[in-house]
């Protein structure tokens, strides 16, 4: 039988764990920065294609703007159907 120790340290693996894990890591963050600047050079929304604003204050106002024109349509809708309703 051969006594050759097969087993790593516990110290070894660990350290075995770290670098991998930092690769991934690595690996992950890159995708992930890549991704954002993609996403920061897109000069349109596709859904909407609306210029998306650059500044957390003009994003806020475009906010509440689509907020009243979306509460504009769903009163003036409510009001038709109340109507409706009322001169049954």
């Amino acid at each position: 039988m051969s006594t050759d120790n097969k087993y790593i340290s516990s110290e070894h693996y660990r350290q075995m764990l770290v670098r991998d894990g930092d690769r991934r890591f690595q690996e992950w963050h890159s995708k992930f920065l890549q991704y954002q600047q993609e996403f920061i050079n897109r000069p349109r929304v596709e859904s909407g294609k609306v210029d998306m604003p650059r500044d957390s204050e003009a994003y806020r106002q475009m906010l509440v703007r689509d907020g009243d024109r979306r509460y504009r349509e769903w009163h003036t809708k409510f009001l038709q159907s109340q109507k409706e309703f009322l001169n049954r």
